[in-house]
């Protein structure tokens, strides 16, 4: 379980202060919850949508020792109107504590949307206690609820292989969006989202398989040749959609690149879709009228791309209704390179034994340790895909017995073996920023430093200095 530390304003001093967090990890009790401090500098809002975005139904503890009551705190002001959408389960749970409380101890806060607790700090550290003792109390009711609502528990996944914390912890996320009415699901291409949605909706469906609508594929007639917009797709679309909502009923209807449906059927989508969830395990009633009359059904939705919610909606591939709610109800799988060296090792291994396995061989291939560390260093950019094909490749060409370097392909061994500087790796990171951009935009720089928050002078040095051409 996560927990949340932010100090919006504090009159400590800093190394006080650090003490002071320090004392609080040790009072959380290693591996029970894990805190996490995020950094506040002078652009507020940053912060709140991090804090939206990642601390959701966990205890976020706040310092401000500005403002006295949670009324009076501009941060929690925007931070409740950025939340207040999604089900009371999943909003963040504030800790609050200020210097400036009325009274002493700890004061109850029940009566606030998300605020669970104030806490007066004093000059003592005698706070930290009080602060620990009101996080352990949020984490044992988020888990007595987690076990009241009979969701299964993610070690049961057998096929689901990962240890790290981004991935468990956008796990847990991925694992309570599916019990809410809808969600979306991003991250880059390869990373696992159809693997994962349907791993876990074995779990909650039972036998009940998941219908996937590949939204790229399925509307071909209602493109426009040569153009990046999908222009309406009028009734007709929308009646297309009717035979995937009756054959989802009572089930899972997966939007697959959800921003390549044509805009009437995602206005469509957005108008019968509910505005909060009824509680776990709950569906959405999607309510609408299509040719044959009046169409009702109980059906959970998740949608799924490779860009995130806000990208989807300043692009205008998402129409902005249906990009504010699913923005409300969202989890990102992390990359493979985001989760390390371990998960890229537990993945080889289990992927030659299921390539093995479907190839008939007696026994998997063992992997040479220095081929676990290659891959572990190597770069995939399109994630847990690219891995697979590389192991293919591996298995059929040492034919049994041990995978060697010798075995991978010849440009991976040499990118493998070349070992990479900080500013490569940053070098890298920045151009695959700007790439994304600028097809975004359509190769527009100005367009592309705006969405990248960066000034277009900069952006066109950064571009110089990658040997990158503008166009």
């Amino acid at each position: 379980m996560r927990a949340f530390f932010v100090a919006f304003d504090s009159s400590l001093e800093p190394k006080r202060l650090a003490a002071r967090r320090r004392r609080l990890r040790e009072l959380l009790g290693p591996g029970a919850v894990e805190l996490q401090t995020i950094a506040v500098g002078k652009d507020h809002k940053a912060v709140i949508t991090r804090i939206a975005m990642e601390a959701r139904a966990a205890p976020v503890i706040a310092l401000d020792d500005r403002n006295g009551l949670p009324g009076d705190a501009p941060w929690l002001t925007e931070l409740t109107r950025e939340v207040i959408d999604l089900a009371p389960a999943r909003r963040p749970r504030v800790v609050y504590v200020t210097s400036r409380a009325a009274g002493t101890g700890q004061l109850q806060a029940s009566e606030h949307p998300i605020v669970s607790n104030w806490v007066k700090r004093d000059n003592r550290g005698m706070w930290v206690k009080a602060v620990a003792e009101a996080v352990l109390e949020i984490v044992r009711q988020i888990k007595a609820t987690a076990s009241a609502s009979g969701a299964p528990a993610l070690t049961h996944v057998p096929e689901i292989v990962g240890t790290s914390a981004c991935f468990r912890h956008a796990l847990e996320d991925l694992d309570e969006l599916m019990h809410l009415p809808y969600g979306l699901v991003t991250g880059e291409p390869g990373v696992g989202k159809m693997f994962l949605i349907r791993a876990l909706w074995r779990q909650i469906g039972g036998s009940a398989r998941p219908i996937i609508l590949p939204c790229g594929s399925f509307f071909k007639d209602y493109y426009v040749a040569g153009s990046r917009r999908r222009f309406g797709g009028g009734r007709g679309a929308v009646d297309e959609l009717t035979p995937y909502l009756n054959e989802a009923d009572k089930g899972l209807l997966v939007l697959h690149h959800v921003e390549e449906l044509p805009m009437a059927v995602q206005e469509e989508i957005a108008v019968r879709l509910p505005s909060s969830a009824a509680g776990p395990g709950a569906a959405g009633r999607l309510v609408g009228v299509d040719r044959e009359g009046l169409l009702e059904r109980d059906v959970k939705l998740l949608a799924t791309s490779r860009f995130p919610p806000e990208m989807l909606e300043q692009t205008g591939r998402v129409v902005p209704e249906l990009a504010l709610k699913l923005r409300g109800r969202h989890v990102r799988i992390p990359s493979l390179a985001e989760r390390g060296r371990e998960d890229t090792e537990q993945l080889c291994q289990d992927m030659v034994r299921q390539i093995a396995m479907r190839r008939g061989m007696a026994a998997p291939p063992r992997v040479a340790p220095e081929v676990v560390r290659a891959l572990g260093q190597a770069s995939w950019p399109n994630n847990i895909s690219d891995l697979l094909r590389v192991l293919e490749h591996a298995v059929g060409r040492c034919r049994g017995g041990t995978i060697g370097m010798e075995h991978l392909p010849k440009g991976l061994y040499a990118r493998s073996t070349a070992p990479q500087t900080l500013k490569e790796v940053v070098a890298r990171a920045q151009r695959t920023a700007i790439e994304n951009a600028l097809d975004q935009t359509g190769g527009r720089v100005a367009e592309a430093a705006k969405m990248l928050g960066v000034p277009t002078g900069s952006l066109y040095r950064t571009m110089r200095r990658l040997g990158m051409k503008p166009g």
